[in-house]
């Protein structure tokens, strides 16, 4: 990888006030969120329980997923691109590793 194609990513809370937030106690199954039109960042806790992502439309599986949210942690994520369309994701799905996950998204 080139350097220029490196990204970085500082952890902080931008200082905006949260668009949208949700607080899923009771994650089962592929759990999708489509974000507001503005969302440019969400930040994602696991609690309790390993929460796994996929960005867009497609449900997330414990076979199929983008990102890892190990438990009782928080991530910030920026919105990638969708390759397919050149824009923005819209959406993510949500699943647990296991039963008894919590999941808490807030679109920033």
């Amino acid at each position: 990888m080139q350097k220029s194609q490196i990204q970085r990513f500082v952890e902080m809370t931008p200082a905006v006030v949260a668009i949208d937030e949700t607080y899923d106690a009771a994650i089962s199954t592929s759990t999708e969120l489509t974000f507001d039109t503005s969302t440019t960042l969400i930040e994602v806790s696991a609690i309790d329980k390993t929460i796994l992502l996929k960005w867009g439309t497609d449900n997330a599986v414990t076979t199929d997923f983008d990102e890892v949210i190990s438990l009782n942690t928080t991530r910030q994520f920026l919105i990638p691109i969708d390759i397919t369309n050149k824009k923005l994701f819209t959406a993510a799905n949500f699943i647990e590793q296991t039963t008894t996950a919590i999941l808490a998204v807030v679109e920033k």
